[in-house]
């Protein structure tokens, strides 16, 4: 009786048992079935991102200016390969990827499942090494961004993080678009980490990102950029900048700025290298300022290019305060005020056109504004305070550029207004957005924000601006082209930077700012040098042989024919007689 009873409640367990696993199968195979299936899919696959290849940014005549190339890292299975002779294969691997073999040897770990042997390796190289079929060595491929020429256009171009993403200049200007979208599939690998295509479960693909051509004209930026490079081992600044521009379009063709860097190096991304100095740095702009201050009086209908002004012989006092010109002069045209660039005759004149109007065609020529050529990259908008906070002499400093700061590319978009008959035109980089296949997607306008002056008036201020070259400060500027010259426009500054609450009588800006060819500029160019450490530091000794430089080999690569004669040689001086005869005057 008592063995059978104890069958029974044997008998007993057991059912029960088996009852709770046929629960339990039946909950898991057919109630719960989703929910396990995909845990078993979670454990067992890999869902992998697929990169999209970023867009190549082309110059305006479809040069790469950057890129995205695929490269490889190299790692190692450590365990797979001490079961697989590493004596013999270790020197192969060394061999291939040209490295000393006892290092290699040196640092393997068979414990280690994961090791990285090298980075960034080119096609040629992983397959030589996929040429040794080796199950421990793990290739994996990835997108890098290069950029070809390296400096060149750096702060143009901007660069990317570690993650593909743009961090600078047109890099993320036109991130959304270079980006692309990626693409992803779920796969299933076995355990020497090789994919089972077998058992591939989905794929959806990558949309690589668009290409974008730039305003950029590699030619011109290789000028620009030489001649950045001679005045940073010339002049010894704390800052350079150049923009070259088309002034009827907006279009950049070339810009740059030193201190410079190497977007394909990341050891040269101190801040002071990166900072694209063109759009982050106000400076005084000094005479340049002129410009607009002329352009207002004459809109006005206050003055001529004739009408005289007298400039005090050199000393002018208002408001208790003295004024000084270089050189004095007595009663000048006001063209010959804007050639000799005197300070006390244009105080005048801007006393004449009063605080609110010079204020308000300040603004209108986009002084105290930010253009808008990049978001949201720490573009200042310059310096100019509303009329209620100037004090009684800042009617007679603001004409000549104090007390006022812009950046570069203010100044190359305002003296475009003067270039291109009137128009405040957007300045811009970008020319065209395309497909891989290349068709094009998106053409860029030019874009005008307001009429600021009459075109006769533009064309006033630019013939007192030619006038600047011929016998003004800029006395004599030539442009070779071919067979004779080119004519031009421009102007000089030299101005004082503000030190410790006061103007430096030893750290000056030197500029020029020009156009050529004189009637209807094709090409509007700023040259500015920030505290050259040289004795020589006016504007028209340091920047205007720069502006020259520059214009003769942009107006050949833009086929710009000559509209003026070679200038005659000059004879030689006479010999000193050892006993000279005086002459009378």
């Amino acid at each position: 009786m008592q063995h059978r009873t104890r069958a029974i409640w044997i008998l007993v367990f057991l059912a029960c048992g088996f009852t709770l696993i046929s629960f339990n199968l039946i909950q898991i195979q057919l109630v719960e079935h989703d929910k396990f299936w995909r845990m078993a899919i979670e454990n067992h696959t890999h869902l992998e991102s697929i990169p999209p290849k970023r867009g190549t940014l082309f110059d305006i005549d479809g040069n790469i200016l950057a890129q995205t190339r695929q490269v490889y890292d190299l790692r190692l299975d450590g365990l797979l390969m001490s079961a697989d002779h590493p004596e013999i294969n270790l020197p192969k691997i060394a061999e291939a990827l040209q490295v000393p073999e006892e290092s290699l040897v040196r640092a393997f770990n068979p414990r280690n499942r994961d090791q990285l042997l090298a980075q960034n390796l080119d096609e040629g190289m992983a397959a030589k090494l996929r040429a040794l079929k080796l199950d421990s060595l793990i290739i994996e491929g990835h997108n890098q961004r290069f950029y070809p020429n390296n400096e060149f256009a750096a702060h143009v171009l901007g660069y990317v993080d570690e993650n593909g993403r743009g961090m600078a200049g047109m890099e993320k200007e036109m991130d959304k678009l270079l980006s692309g979208t990626p693409g992803e599939r779920r796969v299933e690998r076995d355990g020497k980490k090789h994919e089972i295509a077998a058992y591939q479960l989905a794929e959806t693909p990558a949309i690589n990102g668009d290409d974008v051509t730039l305003t950029i004209k590699m030619a011109i930026q290789h000028v620009v950029e030489d001649q950045l490079d001679q005045i940073a081992q010339t002049y010894q600044p704390s800052a350079a900048y150049i923009i070259v521009m088309d002034p009827q379009t907006g279009e950049i063709m070339a810009m740059g700025s030193r201190p410079n860097y190497d977007p394909n190096d990341r050891a040269t991304f101190q801040p002071e290298n990166v900072r694209d100095r063109c759009i982050t740095d106000p400076v005084e702009p000094g005479s340049i300022f002129k410009i607009i201050t002329l352009a207002g009086a004459l809109n006005e209908g206050l003055v001529n290019l004739n009408t005289q002004v007298y400039c005090e012989n050199g000393t002018f006092y208002y408001g208790g305060k003295e004024l000084r010109d270089d050189e004095p002069n007595g009663w000048l045209p006001v063209e010959e005020v804007m050639a000799q660039s005197s300070n006390i005759g244009f105080a005048k004149i801007g006393i004449n056109l009063g605080e609110e109007k010079l204020y308000r065609y300040a603004t209108a020529f986009g002084i105290g504004q930010r253009t808008g050529i990049f978001s949201d990259q720490g573009e200042s908008p310059g310096f100019l305070r509303p009329v209620s906070k100037w004090s009684a002499l800042s009617i007679t400093r603001i004409p000549m550029g104090q007390e006022v700061s812009a950046t570069p590319i203010q100044l190359v978009t305002a003296m475009s207004v003067i270039a291109n008959g009137g128009h405040l035109v957007v300045p811009r980089l970008a020319r065209q957005v395309s497909d891989e296949t290349g068709r094009v997607l998106q053409i860029y306008q030019p874009k005008f924000v307001r009429q600021v002056i009459s075109a006769s008036v533009a064309s006033q201020v630019a013939q007192a601006l030619h006038q600047v070259t011929v016998d003004g400060t800029a006395k004599n500027l030539h442009i070779p082209d071919g067979n004779g010259d080119l004519s031009c426009g421009g102007k000089t500054g030299t101005a004082q930077i503000f030190v410790d609450g006061a103007y430096s009588h030893k750290q000056f800006v030197s500029s020029f700012i020009g156009f050529a060819p004189a009637e209807d500029p094709a090409f509007v160019c700023l040259v500015m040098v920030d505290d050259p450490k040289t004795r020589n530091y006016y504007g028209a000794e340091v920047s205007a042989p720069v502006f020259a430089t520059i214009a003769s080999q942009v107006a050949q690569i833009l086929n710009i024919p000559p509209d003026l004669p070679a200038p005659a040689p000059q004879a030689p001086a006479p010999a000193l007689s050892s006993n000279p005869t005086p002459t009378t005057l």
